[in-house]
């Protein structure tokens, strides 16, 4: 992670109430903060000058300034009154942001691990649970022997009977939620292989995992997405795409697309 902001997602969960004020701010108004004085931040945020002085200091700016001119570098963002244009702006800068988050090293281990892995199993509560079942679909219809898991009590039970050589993916915004992290501490117990989805740096998640993959910061489009977030969804478009180059994969996806189209037939014939 090299960018501003993205320095900032990947230290939020370490930052105190009053830094995640400042960074709530840069994060949601990026062009915005990098004209403003540090005044008007100061206001906007209600904390103090020097607590932004330090919190510059903290996410390696040398000052202030240094701070304003990074946000206004990396801000490509265009300001328009139409929605479907600011929309669409929203888009351009959250792909993006999430092209530079997830490096392709990081990006090549976690194909190799999903390659390799005897089972796979995919966790995800609540709107993350949709992330979890749409990766699910993706990598069944490959031939691959994947399960999503969206039930609290399941992930307890699956994570006891795993073995080494599985895998567990596992998407978690926040990388905190208690009954994800229980699941997850018995999986790792078990010899289990742990990639987290996450949009938070520095969380029980990323300690636990053995590879990330980041996905954007809810407060960069305004928490716009409850359901299935963009960043997630483009992660896994990313993973289905590397896999069907694999003329075997790419067969096997196409014949359950014939199993499912011939269903579907049958279905409207009754």
């Amino acid at each position: 992670m090299s960018s501003l902001l993205e320095d900032i997602q990947s230290r939020y969960s370490s930052f105190s109430d009053k830094e995640r004020q400042i960074a709530d701010y840069l994060l949601a108004s990026p062009d915005e903060a990098s004209h403003s004085h540090i005044k008007d931040i100061a206001s906007k945020t209600g904390v103090s000058v020097a607590s932004i002085t330090r919190f510059a200091k903290k996410v390696s700016c040398r000052n202030f300034v240094e701070l304003k001119l990074k946000l206004a570098r990396q801000n490509h963002a265009a300001k328009s009154d139409d929605i479907d244009e600011t929309l669409q702006n929203q888009y351009k800068e959250m792909f993006q942001d999430i092209q530079s988050l997830s490096g392709k090293e990081s990006f090549s281990r976690v194909l190799s691990l999903i390659e390799e892995a005897k089972r796979i199993f995919i966790y995800g509560l609540g709107s993350s649970g949709l992330a979890s079942q749409e990766l699910n679909y993706r990598l069944s219809r490959m031939g691959f022997a994947s399960e999503a898991v969206t039930d609290p009590h399941l992930m307890v039970i699956r994570s006891g009977l795993l073995k080494e050589g599985d895998l567990l993916l596992t998407f978690s915004r926040s990388g905190q939620t208690r009954d994800l992290l229980v699941s997850l501490e018995k999986a790792r117990e078990n010899g289990v292989k742990i990639v987290s989805f996450t949009a938070y740096g520095d969380t029980p998640l990323t300690a636990l995992s053995h590879e990330v993959l980041w996905t954007i910061h809810p407060i960069r489009n305004g928490y716009f997405s409850p359901g299935l977030d963009l960043s997630a969804l483009f992660l896994i478009d990313r993973i289905t795409a590397h896999f069907l180059q694999d003329p075997e994969r790419n067969k096997t996806y196409r014949q359950t697309i014939s199993i499912i189209s011939n269903l579907s037939h049958l279905n409207q014939s009754k």
